[in-house]
């Protein structure tokens, strides 16, 4: 990627921001996966300590609500990370607000699959049965590596916005 004198200048201090950000964002959307697996494995040995029991229609719901909250969340990462939210972002609160608000918007989508994880536990003490519970958990862990945070994405992002406004100042991000 070839940078201009202007981002030549920028780039230490954005790469250090967008880094940082990056980081957080990365051990955030890996501990809520490893969450989902824990969830998991306590609502498979809570039905196993548990021993068979006969099963109600009440895991329907969950499956309803764990769809509508992947939809959710995709839904929410494609609207917060489309171009012209960044650049609304970018123009008002210039790069350190930019990197903040990806840094958000994979915080609030993984959070909705860190949900459907606590979804596959609940339904553990409904009635459901083992399957449902993978079932759930796949679907928590698959919307949480759907967004998992991808650093040359956000540098693309950040360093196009900087070069596009040229009084774009590199101070701390204050995580």
């Amino acid at each position: 990627m070839t940078r201009n004198p202007e981002q030549a200048q920028l780039a230490p201090a954005l790469n250090n921001q967008v880094a940082a950000a990056h980081k957080t964002a990365l051990i955030l959307v890996l501990t809520f996966a490893v969450s989902i697996v824990i969830y998991m494995g306590v609502g498979v040995l809570t039905l196993n300590l548990r021993g068979a029991s006969t099963q109600a229609e009440v895991p329907y719901a969950f499956y309803g609500a764990a769809a509508a909250l992947a939809i959710a969340s995709i839904l929410l990462r494609r609207a917060q990370l489309h171009r012209m939210k960044l650049e609304v972002v970018a123009v008002s609160r210039g790069v350190e607000g930019l990197i903040k608000h990806l840094l958000n918007a994979t915080i609030f989508a993984g959070a909705l699959a860190e949900v459907i994880g606590v979804l596959a536990l609940v339904v553990a003490f409904f009635g459901g049965g083992q399957n449902d519970v993978i079932r759930l958990s796949v679907v928590g862990l698959a919307v949480s590596l759907y967004n998992y945070p991808r650093r040359s994405a956000w540098e693309r992002a950040v360093y196009y916005f900087a070069a596009t406004k040229p009084n774009a100042s590199a101070g701390a991000l204050g995580l």
